[in-house]
């Protein structure tokens, strides 16, 4: 070829060649980019269907929460006001002691997050929805760290005092279900209440306004828990929520 003056189009030929297997590299790799970009955009939208099944568990323990907070309140309200003697005492001071004694959390089940976190999944969903994911989650912790200051109120200072100064609360009289059932067939005599005693009891008095308050900051936490779940949930419902990357 050199004699024939033919090296300029073999230097082209080679060049080609070259050009042909390098273009066949860069397919072969956008190819196998969009693969794992699909793969990843699949794997991100399989665990924001789970997230939303973990939400729509917690709105519906945060309703039931909601409501037996309400109650509790509603109890401690009438309770505060036979201290004050706004109210007359009757039988159903025995149920709002106990009622006031029980702890009550939120099991939030975090599959969903968990799974996402570990892989390269969050990195496909657009920032607004990884905010509020991640917002939800900072906010469930501290809703766990108020519900433990709640019950360890319960276990440290008001069931203790509860069980050795008002034990004769636990009777057939005490219409709290669990008392009643328990108690039906008991032939004992209840003992009558002390309505003197009970109201000059200024440190139960205290106490029962401590579970109020306890019981109001939780009842603010289970209302921002379902509001906030459900902006998420409407988010992964209603929009595109992931993001392909070339």
């Amino acid at each position: 070829m050199i004699k024939e003056n033919r090296t300029s189009k073999y230097m082209l030929y080679a060049i080609g060649e070259i050009l042909l297997v390098v273009i066949g590299i860069l397919i072969a790799l956008s190819i196998n980019n969009w693969n794992e970009n699909k793969k990843n955009l699949n794997q991100a939208n399989s665990h924001l269907s789970t997230i939303k099944l973990n939400l729509e568990d917690d709105i519906k323990q945060a309703e039931d929460l909601l409501s037996i907070s309400q109650t509790s309140i509603e109890y401690a309200n009438i309770f505060l006001d036979q201290f004050k003697t706004l109210k007359p005492v009757d039988v159903n001071v025995q149920m709002y002691i106990i009622s006031l004694m029980l702890e009550h959390n939120i099991e939030v089940n975090k599959s969903g997050i968990d799974a996402l976190t570990s892989s390269s999944g969050m990195s496909n969903i657009n920032k607004s929805l990884q905010v509020k994911i991640l917002n939800y989650y900072r906010h469930i912790e501290q809703l766990k760290s108020r519900e433990d200051i709640s019950s360890s109120d319960i276990k440290a200072l008001y069931e203790p005092y509860v069980k050795e100064n008002y034990n004769w609360i636990y009777n057939k009289t005490n219409p709290w279900p669990r008392q009643t059932e328990f108690y039906k067939n008991d032939p004992r005599p209840p003992i009558k209440i002390d309505e003197k005693s009970l109201l000059a009891d200024k440190q139960l008095e205290i106490m029962v306004f401590g579970r109020r308050w306890q019981y109001i900051n939780l009842l603010g936490l289970y209302t921002k828990t379902i509001t906030l779940a459900q902006e998420i949930i409407s988010d992964i419902e209603n929009s595109n929520t992931t993001t392909y990357h070339d």
